[in-house]
């Protein structure tokens, strides 16, 4: 009866291994994983983007203090040019190397500051992603909670339905020895066969109770294999 379900009884393990498959196997869930894997991606590239913006906001005016100023067109350099300002660093020359973090310093700050503007359209870009990702976090979380929360109905569901046909077969089981006896002794002539319709319109109708309590208790499995395996496999 249970098919591919790992188990079918009202127990605290069994209740448990069908909610952990229900939720493992939902597709809505694994639709919100993604959503989320690829907004973590997002976040991660932004904030990579976004340290890439400060380095080059240091980078930028320290080589271009490290270039010396430019001549102008038929004019000799003025100061030092790349080369003796970076043996000038090597040689450890206060001048330059106090220089040299004056320029990189500012930038730096600033960006550490959030005064850079590419690097706050980054951030804000950033915390926007981040509110998404705990929207669909929170999403997923009330979502598998309510899945676990279907399984434990529909496994009451079917409990009391199972009962109510064992119920039902133990009725129409003694039923139909009751008609068995009441038919023998219309045969011997014991009783009318007004009697004997009624009583075999009785038999029907119990007959009927049984196969509703079956109907009722199918309908209640097939409620669990749908949460727990799927629509594909709820038939197995």
């Amino acid at each position: 009866m249970k098919g591919a379900l790992p188990c079918l009884e009202t127990s605290a393990n069994c209740l448990d291994q069908l909610q952990t498959r229900a939720v493992a196997g939902s597709p809505l869930l694994k639709e919100l994983d993604n959503r989320i894997q690829e907004a973590n991606d997002k976040i991660a590239e932004a904030k990579n983007r976004n340290a890439k913006t400060v380095q080059l906001s240091v980078l930028t005016p320290a080589l271009q203090y490290l270039l010396g100023p430019t001549p102008s067109p038929g004019q000799p350099q003025q100061g030092n040019g790349l080369i003796d300002n970076l043996l000038g660093i090597f040689n450890g020359k206060v001048g330059i190397l106090n220089g040299l973090i004056n320029v990189i310093g500012i930038p730096l700050f600033q960006g550490s500051q959030g005064a850079n503007a590419e690097a706050n359209r980054n951030a804000i870009a950033i915390s926007d992603l981040q509110i998404k990702v705990a929207e669909l976090q929170r999403a997923r979380a009330q979502l598998a909670d309510t899945t676990r929360e279907k399984v434990a109905i529909a496994l009451v569901k079917f409990d009391e339905a199972r009962t109510d046909f064992q119920v039902a077969q133990v009725v129409g089981s003694r039923a139909i020895d009751q008609f068995k006896v009441f038919e023998l002794r219309y045969i011997r002539g014991n009783n009318d066969t007004e009697a004997y319709l009624a009583k075999q319109s009785q038999l029907d109708r119990t007959k009927a109770d049984t196969y509703s309590a079956w109907a009722k208790m199918r309908r209640s499995l097939f409620e669990i294999k749908l949460l727990v395996l799927g629509v594909k496999n709820a038939e197995l």
